[in-house]
């Protein structure tokens, strides 16, 4: 702020060129307008514009009339610049408080108020220690997928709402030949709701939903509602989500080329704790979970502004909450789950112990089948293939054959 005032203040006080405008040669646009700012490639430095840009269309003016009217523009643009600038305070004010209200532990000295620097440091801060870092949406570094031309298997949109509007439309690709096929119907990680342009992005390039079309399934990719609360306002909640999730899995099951008995649902970290709990709601051959974030479940938080970085104290301390009250909460979706499900783990970090502390031992006292495959040296995110999380070309290709022999034992076929 003090340096944008301070060069509106040279701007103001510097001198007219010596020489008289009227003694300036007065270049015109090939155009014919008497001003304009020029295209790109166009030569010129002197016509941009600026301080001693002369051409301006009508009577020539003389230097001290210049001048008398380049100290109003520039007073105005003083006060213009002050206005924004008041407004912004205001505004950064407003957002200071609010998220001093959302994470009251940022006020570092517990003196009761929170600085910029105390709520900068704060975010940076969650930011290194998000255990969804390599699984969220904006992960978009991977191993490089499989090209599969589109005009063999092209990506196809299906309209899809659930029943208070939330937008439940998905993407899928099929494979070459007649079908009908297994199919694997993708849960995105993450909390919140993606767009059918990411969804198609991700079946045309992600390696592990390239390489599962490739093999000859279906590929579908698919979203839900936020499981917290957002700024529009919209539906959120996790059980509500697991509803729009398994309408979208009855709707997966009337496609022409899909084998309705032969879909599997593969998800990762808030995208397969949603797999898992969609499988108490509908039939499926099987399912895949990618590190899931079952403290989503043990602590929904719904209708609350919330984010995976929130649950780390749950995550290093999974039975602080693990009440018999919630327990049975889980209990109640877990004991109608018919499926069998295969869960991929990497390091021994963020959700290990809310999956080997409560969920494996949870499902297994209700007599769910539920097995785990460990994977050394990589972290949250890796059963994308994304090479943030330590994944390599090799780790990709296990997943596939671990999956795909998983499978093969449920349907019946080894892809």
């Amino acid at each position: 702020m003090v340096g944008l005032l301070a060069c509106l203040a040279v701007f103001q006080r510097r001198r007219i060129p010596r020489q008289p405008i009227q003694d300036q040669p007065r270049r015109l646009t090939k155009d014919s307008q008497p001003y304009r700012l020029l295209a790109s490639g166009e030569s010129g430095k002197e016509n941009r514009p600026g301080p001693h840009c002369s051409n301006l269309g009508g009577p020539r003016r003389s230097s001290l009339h210049l001048a008398i009217q380049r100290g109003k523009i520039g007073g105005y643009l003083v006060i213009a610049v002050l206005a924004m600038a008041t407004s912004a305070f205001a505004q950064s004010e407003e957002q200071i408080r609010d998220y001093f209200e959302r994470f009251p532990e940022a006020d570092a000295n517990g003196d009761g108020q929170l600085t910029r620097q105390e709520a900068r440091a704060h975010r940076q801060n969650a930011r290194q220690q998000d255990p969804s870092r390599g699984d969220n949406l904006n992960s978009r570094s991977h191993i490089s997928g499989i090209e599969i031309m589109v005009s063999v298997s092209p990506v196809k949109f299906v309209p899809l709402r659930s029943s208070d509007g939330i937008d439940l439309s998905f993407a899928y690709r099929v494979p070459e030949g007649e079908g009908p096929f297994p199919t694997i119907l993708f849960f995105h990680g993450g909390g919140g709701h993606s767009n059918l342009q990411r969804l198609k992005s991700n079946l045309l390039t992600q390696p592990i939903h390239t390489r599962f079309l490739e093999r000859g399934y279906v590929t579908i990719a698919s979203t839900r509602r936020p499981y917290w609360k957002t700024d529009d306002g919209r539906p959120n909640g996790f059980y509500d989500a697991i509803e729009d999730a398994a309408k979208v899995v009855e709707k997966a099951k009337s496609l022409p080329h899909v084998n309705p008995d032969q879909v599997i649902l593969y998800g990762g970290s808030g995208g397969a704790i949603l797999a898992v709990a969609t499988a108490s709601k509908v039939d499926l051959a099987a399912v895949i979970a990618g590190e899931p974030a079952t403290v989503v479940p043990l602590d929904p938080r719904e209708d609350q502004k919330s984010s995976p970085a929130e649950y780390r104290d749950v995550m290093e301390d999974p039975a602080m909450i693990f009440t018999q009250e919630r327990r049975k909460a889980l209990h109640a979706w877990m004991k109608d789950i018919d499926s069998p499900i295969l869960l991929l783990q990497g390091k021994h970090v963020g959700l290990y112990k809310t999956n080997f502390e409560i969920l494996i031992p949870e499902l297994r006292s209700l007599g769910k089948d539920i097995s785990s495959i460990h994977y050394a040296d990589v972290t949250h995110g890796f059963y994308w293939g994304s090479v943030k999380t330590g994944a390599t070309l090799e780790t990709v290709e296990r997943i596939m054959d671990d999956v795909t022999a998983f499978i093969g034992k449920q349907i019946g076929e080894t892809k």
